[in-house]
């Protein structure tokens, strides 16, 4: 509280002296969760996680559209286990953030954060936890950069900085060690002698912000998300009234498979409702006339590869498919 209280909300409730502040960070109800009961060594590693909501008063002039917010999301997790358990656990954290950061087809880099000049904790236990991570870090062989005095208050941090499509660099995810807050909260478990013993506490969060990852997907791909992320993943133009039918039961068939599609069946002429879909940047319009019925095909337009094509609609149908699957 005494490190954080001037990024945070306050209100006071009438008729109640006490001061209320609304949560920056989801670290103390998992401290409470863990808390709750008498803990064993043999439950450890302990995990938990959530989509939580925080509040953090960043002064207007950081504020930057969806990269910098003061409300937002993270996917934030905390891992309590035993010191012997730490190098583990940090691996596993960190093969998991190169598994999303591939999906999503980010370059991304790594980079230690020491000791800040405000911190709570002995050198000894900063020490102990930095080791920890660069140990970590060098048993994958990844490289790593290292920011003196950038660490969070109440430990050394991995903070995960995304390469966006113009060259900047953003951190959206970390993982952090911390001896702090279990000793500050006083929290236990029972060793295999029945001794208590003091866990320690890892915060990771992957993605980070919501709202910053979106903002930064979004750019990275120019708003031309590929297919597994676009909202809509192909708009049907039928050449005249005779084929919106058609558009429809396929337009049906792809959503009973969670595929978004829509059908441009205006009175505008083919080509504006055919430039008027481009401009959606999705990644397939497909063009349906009397051919393709009768055929059984789709005309195909690929938006990210800038390809013309014909395609069965069974093919098609498959194609999307495993394109909307592939990296989920």
């Amino acid at each position: 509280y005494q490190n954080y209280k001037e990024n945070m909300y306050f209100t006071t409730i009438e008729d109640d002296n006490a001061e209320y502040g609304i949560k920056p960070m989801n670290c103390l109800s998992h401290v409470k969760i863990f808390d709750h009961k008498v803990r064993s060594y043999k439950e450890l590693p302990l995990k938990f996680f959530e989509f939580g909501t925080v509040h953090r008063h960043e002064k207007s002039g950081v504020l930057h559209g969806l990269l910098r917010v003061r409300e937002f999301t993270q996917d934030d997790a905390h891992i309590f286990c035993m010191p012997s358990q730490i190098e583990e656990q940090v691996e596993e954290v960190l093969s998991f953030v190169d598994k999303i950061m591939h999906k999503f087809g980010f370059d991304y880099e790594m980079e230690i954060s020491t000791r800040p000049e405000k911190a709570i904790g002995s050198d000894e236990i900063w020490e102990i936890a930095t080791t920890s991570l660069k140990n970590a870090l060098n048993n994958l062989g990844k490289e790593y950069g290292v920011d003196e005095g950038g660490g969070a208050f109440y430990g050394p941090k991995i903070d995960i900085k995304i390469t966006d499509a113009i060259g900047r660099k953003w951190q959206c995810g970390t993982i952090q060690v911390d001896f702090n807050l279990p000793e500050r909260f006083d929290i236990h478990y029972i060793d295999e002698n029945n001794n208590k013993k003091r866990p320690v506490m890892l915060h990771r969060a992957i993605i980070g912000s919501f709202e910053r990852f979106i903002a930064i997907l979004t750019e990275h791909y120019a708003g031309e998300f590929p297919v597994f992320i676009a909202p809509i993943k192909a708009i049907f133009v039928p050449i005249s009234e005779n084929n919106i039918e058609y558009c429809k039961k396929l337009q049906e068939e792809l959503l009973f498979d969670d595929i978004k599609t829509e059908v441009y069946d205006s009175k505008d002429s083919l080509n504006k409702r055919i430039r008027n879909a481009e401009k959606q940047r999705v990644p397939y319009v497909i063009i349906v006339g009397e051919e393709e019925m009768k055929n059984n095909t789709l005309a195909i337009r690929d938006r990210r590869k800038g390809e013309k094509y014909s395609i069965s609609k069974e093919d098609f149908i498959k194609k999307i498919k495993e394109e909307n699957e592939v990296r989920l």
